[in-house]
């Protein structure tokens, strides 16, 4: 399937699929492959995407079940671009602390110059909130995430972004994060795999 595309994009940790979905309706000539470690959330979204054309069906989407911890699996080096928006559990703090082992994982994705995309939050309880990027601090640790993503194999920027910026992102859980709680603060990295 993935011949007859000219790129392929992956939305890791996908949850209710809505972003990958709505990317492929935009880009009919990409193969858009939502994954999440869970497959509750997946089987909407899959139904959606194997329908007939004339009711929203997409032939260039589908969806899997691959955790962070089984990846890349399969999808070993097919990459084109790859998005993890807002992600809870083990891939949150894959990208967030960032773990060394995480991001190697996601790296094994990637084709050489495959673009990323990743957007996290944390709020005030968080332990993620000691590692992430507090005011005064904030210089400090993203010049200590840029380098935990070089040694991965990503070529990244990261700054703190506004709880608007992440509700205009079209997934499902960026306008309840956004919105629901006005103390969680959230961090955007962008960039490529080298």
């Amino acid at each position: 399937m993935a011949a007859r595309h000219a790129a392929v994009h992956l939305d890791f940790g996908t949850g209710d699929g809505a972003f990958a979905l709505r990317r492929a309706r935009s880009e009919p000539s990409t193969l858009v492959i939502g994954v999440d470690a869970s497959a509750e959330g997946l089987r909407e979204p899959s139904r959606r995407a194997a329908g007939k054309p004339a009711r929203g069906g997409l032939a260039n989407a589908m969806f899997g079940v691959l955790p962070l911890e089984r990846a890349p699996g399969e999808l070993l080096g097919l990459v084109d671009s790859l998005t993890v928006l807002l992600p809870w559990g083990s891939l949150l703090r894959a990208v967030a602390l960032p773990e060394a082992e995480g991001l190697a994982r996601l790296r094994g994705l990637c084709k050489p110059g495959a673009s990323l995309q990743v957007v996290f939050g944390y709020g005030p309880g968080d332990p993620l909130a000691v590692q992430a990027l507090p005011g005064s601090q904030a210089e400090a640790r993203a010049a200590a995430l840029v380098q935990a993503y070089a040694r991965a194999g990503f070529t990244v920027t990261a700054r703190a972004t506004s709880r608007e910026e992440v509700g205009e992102l079209p997934t499902t859980w960026a306008k309840k994060l956004a919105y629901s709680n006005r103390e969680r603060e959230f961090v955007a990295l962008t960039g490529v795999a080298r």
